[in-house]
């Protein structure tokens, strides 16, 4: 079985047709969905830098881009709503879209409404993206989530911001052995390289392909085994 285990409603994935077609042409059983930036309506188009750069993380300079745009056009206040177009998507097709719920952690009363969420749509786990909404990784608010997900049985699914907050996040994910993590895009790889102890709670994902260069991807099989290695798009 083929898992795209990361992937946003929005380009061609904003339709739930078009979606489920592309996933046959390419072979793929099933798609990890995420909620997706209204302001990316159409496909991005993004240059291979990573056949020229392999050696270092492209993500941290593209999360000051994707800060900028998403702070322009106020993403986070759209993202939250479009949770409810992914379990359509679900509900359509509930043995090709697996439905992971996109949480802001400054709303408040964030947990109350995820436990509501959950208990209606039973979605499969949690995304959290700190370059749209501005949190740290070491605060109560975040620890609140953890225990959320770790007793429902949820991985988080995490866009680190910074380096300090990737460190800060290797603190709270050694501090939670008992909750799945996943670091979306390989962010921090070489930080997450220099631990002298096993973190076996976190797996990394490798999109997108122009960003991640294969020396990296490699580079984290080594270090971390192919089973903490998640293909996404």
């Amino acid at each position: 079985m083929i898992i795209d285990g990361h992937a946003h409603s929005c380009g061609d994935f904003y339709n739930v047709d078009k979606l489920i077609s592309i996933l046959d042409e390419l072979n793929i059983d099933k798609v990890v969905l995420c909620p997706g930036p209204k302001i990316f309506a159409k496909n991005l188009s993004l240059p291979n830098i990573s056949n020229i750069i392999k050696r270092k993380d492209l993500m941290f300079f593209m999360n000051r881009i994707i800060r900028f745009v998403t702070s322009l056009s106020h993403t986070s206040n759209n993202i939250i709503t479009r949770n409810e177009l992914v379990y359509l998507f679900h509900q359509k097709h509930p043995d090709r879209v697996i439905q992971f719920y996109w949480i802001d952690l400054n709303m408040v009363s964030a947990i109350e409404i995820l436990e509501k969420k959950y208990n209606e749509w039973k979605f499969r786990g949690i995304k959290l993206h700190q370059c749209i909404e501005i949190f740290r990784n070491d605060s109560p608010s975040l620890q609140n989530l953890v225990n959320f997900a770790r007793e429902k049985s949820l991985p988080i699914f995490i866009h680190l911001s910074s380096k300090i907050e990737v460190k800060r996040f290797i603190k709270l994910a050694l501090k939670n052995p008992n909750t799945t993590f996943i670091v979306a895009h390989l962010i921090g790889l070489e930080i997450f390289e220099r631990l002298s102890q096993e973190i076996k709670n976190v797996y990394f994902e490798i999109s997108p392909t122009p960003l991640i260069s294969e020396h990296r991807i490699y580079n984290a099989i080594r270090r971390f085994g192919e089973d903490h290695i998640i293909f996404g798009s």
